[in-house]
């Protein structure tokens, strides 16, 4: 499965833009986006709290996790090496748009 990963901090952001620059992404690399994932949630919340940490849990080998940047997955450099972690050991692949990051 490949899913896109969009997420906003505050109820005033609008998540819109990043769900555009996947689209136009997966358009232009003939990709399907087989799942979307949306969500308006801080990154200080715990992971546990937040719709990611159960994608986290849910992720099979082989599924892709595209988001529009690194510092959509998390606020701290701890966190997010924490959820890459977590994508790598279930063989699953995290890309990056902004900084054009293919992990796993």
């Amino acid at each position: 499965m490949i899913y896109g990963y969009c997420r906003v901090s505050t109820a005033h952001q609008n998540e819109e833009n990043q769900r555009f620059v996947i689209e136009k992404f997966a358009a232009a690399n003939n990709i399907k986006i087989d799942s979307w994932l949306q969500e308006k949630i801080s990154s200080s919340k715990k992971l546990s709290e937040r719709q990611l940490g159960k994608l986290l849990n849910q992720l099979k080998s082989g599924d892709i996790l595209i988001t529009t940047e690194i510092s959509r997955l998390g606020r701290s450099l701890l966190e997010v090496m924490g959820i890459l972690q977590t994508c790598l050991e279930k063989n699953c692949q995290v890309w990056t748009l902004k900084e054009n990051f293919r992990l796993g």
